[in-house]
């Protein structure tokens, strides 16, 4: 991902998520700021249709966000997403995690397909009050 690149991602991030904490500077933050992020997108026909973004801290990966455009879904996009950056990290972390919406059930089914593992949950993670399921996958299985 580069700089020029988030104003779509950003608009990818609000057609996805309705009430996402992660404003626009935040995604310029990450890219220009912040060592420890690593942000892709998938583009087709010069269009950004999905993008994932990760820190890795030490051996730990973190994915901090992942979404795939609305038109896309269902054809398999975001767990080549995630793939990838499983792939990207195993060169540097052991282990990934994310957290996903309790009631996101079908996120939860790709994370669970993908090797990810319930790890707990975290209380009124969401601006909503909503909690978070916090996954976690061993990278060098």
């Amino acid at each position: 991902m580069s700089q020029e690149d988030v104003p779509a991602v950003f608009d990818l991030e609000r057609v996805s998520f309705q009430n996402s904490s992660w404003t626009i500077d935040a995604f310029y933050h990450e890219l220009e700021q912040n060592n420890f992020a690593h942000y892709f997108v998938m583009t087709y026909d010069e269009a950004i249709i999905g993008y994932i973004g990760l820190w890795i801290v030490v051996d730990q990966a973190q994915i901090t966000t992942v979404a795939v455009a609305p038109e896309y879904r269902g054809y398999g996009l975001g767990q080549l997403l995630l793939n990838y950056v499983k792939n990207f990290a195993s060169a540097i972390a052991t282990m990934m995690s994310l957290e996903v919406r309790e009631n996101n059930l079908v996120a939860q089914h790709v994370y669970k397909k993908l090797g990810f593992q319930y790890g707990g949950k975290r209380k009124n993670y969401y601006g909503d009050g909503e909690d978070a399921c916090v996954m976690w996958v061993n990278l060098n299985d």
